[in-house]
Formats: C-alpha cells, sequence, structure tokens
C-alpha cells in the first residue's frame, strides 16, 4: 500500500508547498479525501502541519454526518480540522452560489482536489463561454496538486487509506452545465475520437498556460491607463493590460467580455470619449489618459435612474383642447371633419424640443451621441433635436415595418432599413415619434443592444397616458397623450398628415381600430 501511495504522490505537485504548512479543502468527496491524505504523506518528511477545512452549506440534510465522516477522516491520517457552517437556499445558481461561499471560507491559500478530469470539463466550459487563450489554459495548477491524477486515481487513494467517500448528488444531477459535460459530452468527445481526450485537454491547458504566463509578462510592459502606449502595443498585448486593468479594481471570476475590451481599445485610439465596461463603471480618455469611473448610464441602456427622476418632473400631460392652427396648411385642414382638435401646438413643440435638447446636452457632457431616428415619423422631431442639443452628435436611420398603411399594429416587427453606421462604443439615442404597446421599442432595444454599444438611450416625442409599463424604459419624453390616434410632425394616417407643424386628434372611427 505504502509503494502505490507514493507512486501517486510523485505524479502530483505538491513539490512548491514544501516545508509550509498545508491547509486543504476537504468536502469528503474522493478528490479532496485523496488530496488530504496525499498532502499529509507529503507533509510527514518535513514535519508540517496540514489542516482540512470542511465547508457545511447547510444544503444537505446530513450535513453534520458528513462533518463527521471528515473528522474521522482527519483523525486516522493525523490531520486538523476546521469546520465552516454556512446557510445556502436552493434555487438558481446553486452550484456556483456555493462554489463562491465555499471559496471564501477556504481563503486564498487552500489546496484544491481538482483532478486532470476536473481540467477537462473546465477547459470545455470555458471554451463553450466564448473563451480565448486563457479559457484554453483552464485551473493554474499552483493550489491544484492533483491536476495531474486522474478521478480513478483519487478513488484509489480512498480505498488504500482505508476511507468511503462522500457522494454529492449534485454531481450527477444533469440540470447543472459541468455535470452534462462530465457524463455526455466528454464521453462523446472520447467516442468521436475513439480515445480518451481527458489527458489531450489537459496537456492542452497545461500548454496554454505557459503560453498566457509569457503573455502576461509582456503586457505588464503596457500601461493600460496610457491611450498612446495601448494604441501603439501589439493588439495581444494591449488586451490582456486592458482585461488585468479592468479586473483590477473590482476582482471577479471572469474577464471582462471581449466587447467591453475592443470598446477600450477604441477609446485609447481616439475613436470614442468614453465607453461603458459593466458592472456600473465606464472606461473615459482625457489628455491621452484612460481611467476608470461610475458609470453615468448602467448596465448599456442609457441613462441611470437619477436622470429619469429628473425628467419624469418634466413630463407633460395633454387633454384635447382646441387652439388656433398654426398654419395655412392647418387653417385648411381644419374643415376636415376627420381632422380633430390640436393636441399640442407647434410652439409647445418647440418649447419642449429645447428642453430636451438641453437635457440631452448635460447629460452627455463631453461625449458625442449618435442619434438613431426611427424612419419615417420620427424624422422631423430628430432633426430639430438634433439643433438643440449642443454637442457634436451624428444622425443615423432604420426604418422598421409594424402598422404598414393601416392604423393597427400587424404584431410583426420588421427591419426595412438598417443602420449604416458601426455603433459598437458609441452612446446611442434612440429616437421615437410615438412608443405606444413597446412592441416595436423592444425589438429595436435588442437588436441595438446586440451590436455593443456604449450606452442606450431612447427619447421619444409622445407617450401613452397611464402606460406604465414603460417607466424606466423611455429616458427622454416629450409629451404624454390620452389614447386616441393622433396625426402631425411626422406622425401620419396612411402617410398622410405628416407635415401639419402641430400634433392633431385625428377623429375618425381609425381611432377606434387604435
Amino acid at each position: 500500500m505504502g509503494l502505490e501511495l507514493e507512486k501517486l504522490l510523485e505524479k502530483c505537485l505538491f513539490g512548491p508547498h514544501a516545508g509550509r504548512d498545508l491547509v486543504c479543502g476537504v468536502s469528503g468527496g474522493p478528490d479532496s479525501a485523496a488530496l488530504l491524505a496525499l498532502a499529509c504523506r507529503f507533509a510527514s518528511d518535513s514535519g508540517s502541519a496540514v489542516t482540512a477545512v470542511h465547508v457545511d452549506h447547510g444544503i444537505r440534510a446530513d450535513g453534520s454526518a458528513e462533518a463527521a465522516q471528515v473528522a474521522a477522516l482527519c483523525d486516522r491520517i493525523g490531520a486538523g480540522l476546521r469546520i465552516v457552517r454556512l446557510e445556502l437556499s436552493d434555487g438558481p445558481n446553486l452550484q456556483a452560489r456555493a462554489r463562491d461561499a465555499r471559496r471564501a471560507a477556504l481563503g486564498p491559500d487552500a489546496l484544491l482536489g481538482h483532478t486532470a478530469d476536473d481540467q477537462a470539463e473546465t477547459v470545455l466550459l470555458q471554451l463553450m463561454r466564448g473563451g480565448s487563450v486563457d479559457a484554453l489554459a483552464g485551473m493554474r495548477a499552483d493550489r491544484r496538486p492533483l491536476l495531474s491524477l486522474r478521478r480513478l486515481d483519487t478513488e484509489r487513494v480512498c480505498e488504500l487509506v482505508g476511507y468511503e467517500p462522500i457522494r454529492d448528488p449534485s454531481n450527477t444531477d444533469r440540470r447543472y452545465l459541468r455535470t452534462r459535460v462530465r457524463h455526455e459530452l466528454i464521453p462523446l468527445l472520447c467516442d468521436i475520437a475513439r480515445r480518451d481526450v481527458v489527458p489531450l485537454l489537459a496537456r492542452s491547458a497545461e500548454l496554454a498556460a505557459a503560453d498566457t504566463e509569457l503573455l502576461d509578462g509582456m503586457a505588464a510592459d503596457v500601461d493600460p491607463t496610457n491611450a498612446n502606449e495601448l494604441a501603439i502595443a501589439p493588439v495581444a498585448l494591449a488586451r490582456r493590460a486592458i482585461r488585468g486593468w479592468l479586473r483590477t479594481p473590482v476582482p471577479t471570476r471572469h474577464p471582462p467580455d471581449a466587447a467591453a475590451v475592443e470598446r477600450v481599445l477604441d477609446v485609447a485610439r481616439g475613436a470614442h470619449r468614453a465607453t461603458e465596461v459593466g458592472g456600473g463603471r465606464r472606461v473615459s480618455r482625457s489628455s491621452g489618459e484612460l481611467r476608470i469611473e461610475s458609470a453615468r448610464a448602467r448596465d448599456g441602456d442609457g441613462p441611470g435612474d437619477s436622470m429619469r427622476g429628473r425628467l419624469g418632473s418634466a413630463h407633460v400631460t395633454m387633454a384635447p383642447q382646441p387652439q388656433a392652427p398654426d398654419s395655412d396648411l392647418s387653417s385648411m385642414l381644419a374643415s376636415d371633419p376627420a381632422v380633430g382638435d390640436v393636441l399640442v401646438s407647434g410652439s409647445q413643440i418647440s418649447e419642449r424640443v429645447a428642453e430636451l435638447g438641453a437635457q440631452i446636452t448635460a447629460d452627455y457632457a463631453g461625449r458625442e451621441p449618435l442619434l438613431v431616428a426611427v424612419l419615417k415619423g420620427a424624422v422631423m422631431f430628430a432633426s430639430d433635436l438634433s439643433r438643440a442639443i449642443d454637442l457634436p452628435v451624428e444622425m443615423d436611420f432604420m426604418a422598421v415595418s409594424s402598422y404598414g398603411s393601416s392604423t393597427r399594429s400587424s404584431g410583426v416587427v420588421r427591419i426595412l432599413k438598417d443602420l449604416d453606421i458601426d455603433i459598437a462604443g458609441r452612446d446611442v439615442i434612440l429616437v421615437e415619434d410615438i412608443v405606444e404597446s413597446g412592441l416595436t421599442l423592444s425589438y429595436l432595444r435588442r437588436s441595438l443592444l446586440a451590436r455593443s454599444p456604449a450606452s442606450l438611450a431612447v427619447c421619444s416625442l409622445l407617450t401613452r397616458e397611464h402606460n406604465g409599463s414603460l417607466d424606466g424604459v423611455v429616458d427622454y419624453i416629450g409629451f404624454r397623450l390620452p389614447p386616441v390616434w393622433v396625426i402631425g410632425y411626422g406622425l401620419d394616417l396612411a402617410q398622410k398628415y405628416r407635415n401639419l407643424t402641430e400634433i392633431r386628434a385625428y377623429a375618425s372611427e381609425a381611432a377606434d381600430d387604435h
């Protein structure tokens, strides 16, 4: 038994920990129990102490019995024991939440019982999430001495020390992605390759880890706060420097997404003044220096709650009221029985557009927003709004189909004309004439957010009164109107009446269909 255990120990990576007291995370399963047994065998030559840390998550009813089983193992092989009890409830992301809680309880120096099989699963999982060379590198070996062992080896260690390991039922629960990779994907890959793919994946991870270590060393010479250095550095090193920088202020298990890194690169190259990077943060450039700051707009959805509060007091609710026509055209149409009362006069529109322009100017100070007008109804509003914004702005246009030439929405939204400008990393303001059910707006927001803008806000000339579903979705609102069909200032009925300078009710039966 002793000789077999020594041979397994020779395959482990305990060398860097020689002469130090060791702390091992021990759940009581075969891998962690083998880790503890091999650590005790390794430490016996140097007289170092080995302590097992067992975390009881409070999830399983037999948690106390499992802790007692780990305690018995520690007594048998001469290890110390510290038990940490937590309270986690069942629900979404249970494995991830349990893993994070266990990591915090173990501390940064605890050794972990991951094997080559775990490494293969990790590589596949990270590649499935779209990772690059860092994903291929998998888990680092510094705290994982058993990465050269297989699960069959850890089961054998438990047999050799006379320990019956605890079996975690979640390891066979197909609700979890890692479990499916373990029991479905890897066996399928082995079948397709006609060989065991675990050693191949583990070897690839080892080689990629060496490459990432070299790249990390080279990227350390690139100052991520210096826009010029980032702009002229090889792009692979610039990306790596940015990723490391974005993780430093708020350490996370996962690196920032690739789109955020590319947007920061665009800021460094001068394409944009700032961009959001997630987590309520943005990166801005000033005098050639990049800095991380609190984002004005969270999660790419445009201005934050504080701005929405200010705009809420500016919303105007209008009721039908007779007013003098604002143009000769309006005078002529006044005799048309289908054209109803003036709801918003041309002068009221001009005043409100000026207020919205001033608000956007203040909210986007130092930035260059891109106005995306939705054809055809928003053309007049977007044109006047652009002139009311005292900032450099660009404009682009989208055309969608929802109503066609009728007054009833078909419920199907189609893009008839797409953008000509790449909006990645841009501060985009979607300009609508009217938002009612929110169907078209929801479709457009999904489409635009998928293109990774730095932020996305919505400005609508009109919304409906008492439509609470749009609260927090439309950031800038001109007027709230009652549920009647309206025409004028870009809004039409069967492509007519867009050129009215005011907004009127349309008093025919068409309003009932709407």
